[in-house]
């Protein structure tokens, strides 16, 4: 007979889904992404049992009367069978367990690590046996001979480990599986097993399985001609005759041991690959499987059924049926039976109307299908989970604020959060009584920041004992707070944020369309962080928006946002320059550079770690000097109390391609140094830009090296690119470097105004390209209220005596660029305008033909005189200029005779 399929059931969320029959035969127990363990009956009519143990499960497996589940807690959990009650934790690490594998003859439970770990424990005593430690990749599977003399197990570095459990000795190893760096990217699961007598170990390579002697370590292989793709899970059959394996595409061979030959193949219905199976232990030719769907079915007649226990089972069953229908007729000669007729003269019903009643019969009402990825909850930048005890409610660059005794179930136990300072100079630590239970806070330059449900408080830090509070009404609950020099700032559940001043003072409020995530303060500015949409293919759809407050104004900004696939936020906040800045789950960090307007990556955390399941915290930002602060999480996402974490710092280096090579370094300095505000980086762009061009002349890529002089247009590193060429005899490329040479000297040179007179010429602003060389800055044309602010528009407006700051180096190095959002970036941003007092008609200094302010902004030749070059002043920049009259129709006044008298006559 073919083998049968029940029709698929709906077992838990898309992902990995593991399972496995009772020691009974009687229940089928699952696990999956969703986090849930189902227990079903083998009676389709009934429900299975649910229960949630966490956030996902990889691993389920039944020993005499309890369930042992690998959670994402990284703990192995007890539940009860067949109430799916929790019975404790048999033993937590600080690496998932991938799988787990009992032994048939003995109370023991092997458990494979993604910490390259296997560890082996007896359930009598709850102790450790024994632990295999260093395996060189993720354990994806482990197997248990059947009286417990040895143990192996698949890694994701490609081999077959088999160790003797009596002396711990490896004594067989094999490279035979594709290499993985974690289960979760693992497409082939390497399942492993032992045979029920231990003779064989069975393992999966390609599209074959190997059947290994467990004495003479020689080898067999089970073939099938039909399947060329990997087989990824196989098991043998409580009997030992039979082994079936199933494909990464859905298909199942089931093979006999003795004979080496295949004797049945089927395939998944919609050729999806199988992440669980197991035979029952009945022995009635059933396997129970689960894909990575989610999916859940039951395939009968795998094996052939003693001939004999078949013939005894259709005639017990023949004369159940005989005595039951036909009772009443035994006791009345008279009576009839309609059924016997209708089968003596009609014959039995069509197979085909029997085989649809029976699968109709089979058949359930399908359940509606649960979200896949939930909307992400609110969250505090750089703080911990609320579960743990201690936790962090902020670590950021001005401090650490600590919460104890949150967890505690007794009213009366004490209930304290610290606060920490990283310069002591600054403000001394801080304990504080949670009396009011605070579960949320964060910490500045301006104010310490606490929150409940109801309640928020503001402890000032530049003064004592001047600390506020704030109450909102019954129908909110705040959810989130944000604290700067300037501004503290609380969302609540109605989609509201408030904005009041750090001593008090409600500032204003604002409303965002959407669920909040996440928010940060900066000084004036504000970042928000909510959900736009519903999750879609797993992507959350955040939107992050910037406010800006300056008085009791605001203004907005829409930054969008860049999540990875799949993944969610993890950290949102600003750098130390105010550069808008957020982290996913995948450890990608993003900025905003204000003259970009839009989100680059900036810093793969990941590339910085060491094991896989390392983690960095990120706690703050340092723009200035081109690096991120964190810690360094081993084993886990945050970091814990004790021992104290270390704080240390890592490059932002964009992700460029082959970001271990020198060229590349050179291209991701360039990039950075173009886009962020890093100081002290003039002269570094220049070096890193001729060693760039230098390494393309001398790989012979001279279209290359021309390229990058042209992309950067700065004459002085192409006169220096021109003299290196030179000296590599490069004719060609020293061409095009003078014809770019020329090209920005014509770009660079103004026109000269041709006068007959030393009189002050006026040219219209839009013919000016470029000022001349001769210009001076005329500080006597400022009217009387732009002199008070004379001092602060001096300061303002660079000259060139100044140094300029490194942005503005940045700029240079770059070309222009317009900032169409500069108002909600620049803090200080000071324009001179215009006086609308009336003016007096009167003074000279405010005549009709009078120029704007020499300071003005807005007037881009503002402050320069253009005077043509004459005999009497070839030395104009050596000395002071004489004032020209104000007015264009008075002739220019001659010098003084007296002055003839000091001139030199030759000798």
């Amino acid at each position: 007979m073919s083998i049968i399929h029940e029709p698929l059931r709906y077992a838990h969320d898309e992902g990995h889904t593991d399972v496995c029959f009772s020691e009974d035969g009687e229940n089928m127990i699952t696990c999956g992404a969703d986090g849930d363990i189902r227990i079903w009956s083998i009676n389709e009519g009934e429900d299975p049992h649910h229960t949630c143990i966490g956030e996902w499960a990889l691993s389920v497996r039944q020993k005499n009367d309890r369930l042992y589940v690998a959670t994402g807690s990284n703990e192995i959990q007890i539940l009860s069978l067949p109430e799916g009650e929790r019975d404790g934790v048999l033993v937590r690490s600080t690496d998932p367990y991938n799988q787990i594998a009992t032994c048939t003859n003995k109370n023991i439970i092997a458990m494979a690590s993604e910490g390259m770990e296997v560890l082996i424990m007896d359930l009598e005593t709850n102790s450790v046996i024994t632990s295999f430690k260093e395996l060189g990749g993720p354990c994806l599977s482990v197997a248990l001979c059947p009286d417990a003399s040895k143990v192996a197990v698949s890694c994701g570095n490609g081999k077959l480990l088999v160790w003797e459990l009596k002396s711990n000795e490896l004594v067989k190893e094999i490279s035979c599986f594709p290499k993985v760096n974690s289960f979760s990217n693992a497409r082939n699961l390497c399942r492993i097993d032992f045979h029920p007598t231990g003779k064989y170990l069975a393992y999966p390579e390609r599209n074959t399985i190997k059947l290994l002697d467990t004495e003479s370590w020689e080898e067999d292989s089970l073939n099938a001609d039909n399947i060329s793709v990997d087989f990824s899970i196989l098991q043998f059959s409580k009997c030992g005759k039979y082994l079936v394996a199933a494909s990464i595409e859905g298909d199942f061979v089931i093979w006999l041991v003795a004979q080496r030959k295949v004797y049945k193949i089927t395939k998944h219905e919609s050729s999806k690959a199988i992440s669980g199976l197991m035979w029952n232990p009945k022995g009635n030719g059933e396997i129970v499987y689960t894909d990575v769907e989610g999916q859940m079915s039951v395939m009968s007649n795998c094996c052939q059924l003693e001939h004999i226990e078949a013939d005894e089972l259709d005639q017990q069953s023949t004369e159940m049926d005989f005595q039951v229908n036909n009772d009443d007729d035994e006791d009345d000669e008279n009576a009839i039976s309609v059924e016997k007729l209708k089968q003596q003269y009609m014959g039995s019903p069509e197979p085909e109307l029997k085989d649809f009643s029976q699968a109709s019969s089979r058949s359930q009402t399908p359940r509606p299908r649960s979200p896949e990825v939930p909307l992400q909850a609110p969250f505090m930048p750089s703080s911990t989970p609320e579960h743990l005890d201690p936790r962090y409610l902020c670590y950021n660059g001005v401090g650490v604020v600590k919460s104890y005794g949150n967890s505690a179930d007794d009213e009366m136990a004490s209930k304290t959060i610290e606060v920490e300072f990283h310069d002591s100079t600054f403000h001394n630590s801080m304990m504080l009584q949670n009396y009011q239970d605070y579960s949320i806070g964060c910490v500045d330059k301006g104010a310490l920041v606490l929150a409940n449900n109801s309640q928020l408080m503001v402890v000032p830090l530049l003064t004592s004992n001047k600390e506020w509070t704030l109450k909102v009404e019954e129908s909110e609950e705040i959810i989130l707070v944000a604290g700067s020099e300037n501004l503290v700032c609380f969302a609540t559940t109605t989609y509201l944020v408030r904005v009041c001043s750090v001593y008090g003072t409600q500032r204003g409020v604002i409303s965002i369309p959407g669920p909040l995530v996440s928010m940060s303060a900066f000084k004036n500015v504000l970042l928000v962080a909510y959900h736009m949409a519903g999750v879609r293919n797993k992507d959350q759809c955040i939107n992050v928006k910037l406010f800006k407050f300056e008085g009791t104004c605001v203004e907005c900004l829409d930054l969008g946002s860049a999540l990875g696939p799949e993944s969610t936020m993890f950290w949102l906040g600003f750098s130390d320059m105010g550069t808008p800045g957020m982290m996913d789950s995948l450890g990608m960090l993003y900025l905003y550079p204000p003259r970009c307007n839009t989100w680059i990556p900036f810093c793969d955390t990941t590339k910085h770690r060491k094991g896989l399941s390392d983690g960095f915290f990120i706690t703050s930002v340092f723009e200035s000097y081109q690096a991120v602060g964190g810690i360094k999480c081993k084993g886990a996402v945050y970091p814990g109390f004790i021992p104290r974490p270390t704080l240390c710092e890592i490059p932002l280096e964009p992700p460029f391609a082959e970001g271990g090579t020198e060229k590349t370094q050179m291209e991701m300095n360039l990039y950075t140094w173009s886009n962020l505000r890093v100081m002290n980086t003039d002269k570094k762009f220049k070096e890193t830009a001729l060693k760039t061009f230098a390494l393309a002349c001398k790989n012979d890529l001279d279209q290359r090296a021309l390229e990058l002089v042209e992309i950067i247009g700065n004459a002085q590193i192409v006169n220096l690119g021109l003299k290196y060429a030179s000296k590599l005899n490069k004719r060609r490329l020293v061409e095009k470097l003078m014809e770019l040479a020329e090209k920005l000297q014509q770009d660079d040179d103004a026109p000269t105004p041709v006068v007959k007179s030393a009189d002050k010429v006026s040219i219209p602003q839009e013919e000016i390209v470029k000022p001349p060389t001769i210009n001076r800055l005329s500080l006597s044309k400022l009217s009387t209220r732009n002199r008070k602010n004379r001092k602060e528009a001096t300061q303002n407006t660079p000259t060139p005596e100044e140094n300029r700051t490194t942005a503005d180096q940045n700029n240079e190095n770059n070309g222009s660029f317009v900032n169409t959002q500069e108002s909600l970036f620049n803090e200080s941003t000071s324009t001179l305008t215009e006086s609308n007092t009336p003016k007096n008609p009167f003074l000279k200094k405010l005549k009709s033909n009078q120029s704007n302010s020499p300071l003005s902004l807005s007037d881009k030749s503002a402050g320069l005189d253009y005077e043509a070059p004459t005999k009497g002043h070839n030395n104009v920049e050596g000395g002071e200029k004489r004032k020209l009259s104000d007015s264009d129709t008075e002739k220019p006044t001659e010098k003084q005779p007296k002055l003839d008298r000091f001139m030199f006559s030759k000798r």
